[in-house]
C-alpha cells in the first residue's frame, strides 16, 4: 500500500474512533440519567407501598379508674419553698437591701432580717438543697 493511501485510511479512522467514544459517552450519560430517575422516583414508590401495606386497626382505649386528685387542702412538703427562701436569704445581706436576692427573700418573707455579713464570713452559697422537712404541730 502507498504511504499516501495508508495516512488517508489512519485519518479517516481517527474521527470514526472519537465518533464510537462519544456516542459511548452519551450512552452512559443517558443511563446514568436514567438511574438517578429511578432513584428519585423509589422513594415515593416505596413511601405508597408501605402506607398500603400497613393495616390500620383501630382498638378503644381500656377503661381506667379515675384518679385522685390533691386539693388545696391537702399538707404539701415544704422543701421547694424553703430551698428557695433560705439560698435567697444567705445571698443576700443588708448592705443591699435592693439587690434581687434581698428582694426575693423579704417577699417571702417579710418578718426575716437579712443576714448582716461579718468581715471574715465566707463567700456567698453556691446551692442550696432541703435535705428534709416535716410537719410540725402546733404546740410544740
Amino acid at each position: 500500500m502507498s504511504p499516501g493511501k495508508q495516512s488517508a485510511q489512519s485519518e479517516a479512522a481517527a474521527p470514526m474512533a472519537a465518533s464510537a467514544r462519544l456516542e459511548a459517552m452519551r450512552r452512559r450519560v443517558r443511563l446514568s440519567r436514567v438511574a438517578v430517575w429511578t432513584v428519585i422516583a423509589a422513594g415515593p414508590i416505596a413511601l405508597c407501598v408501605a402506607v398500603a401495606s400497613t393495616p390500620i386497626t383501630v382498638a378503644a382505649a381500656p377503661a381506667t379508674k379515675p384518679t385522685a386528685v390533691r386539693t388545696a387542702s391537702a399538707a404539701t412538703d415544704p422543701g421547694g419553698y424553703a430551698q428557695v427562701f433560705v439560698g435567697a436569704w444567705l445571698r443576700s445581706n443588708t448592705n443591699d437591701e435592693t439587690s434581687a436576692q434581698a428582694r426575693l427573700a423579704q417577699s417571702m418573707a417579710p418578718n426575716v432580717e437579712l443576714p448582716d455579713p461579718a468581715a471574715d464570713a465566707q463567700s456567698a452559697a453556691q446551692s442550696v438543697t432541703a435535705v428534709r422537712s416535716g410537719q410540725m404541730v402546733r404546740g410544740r
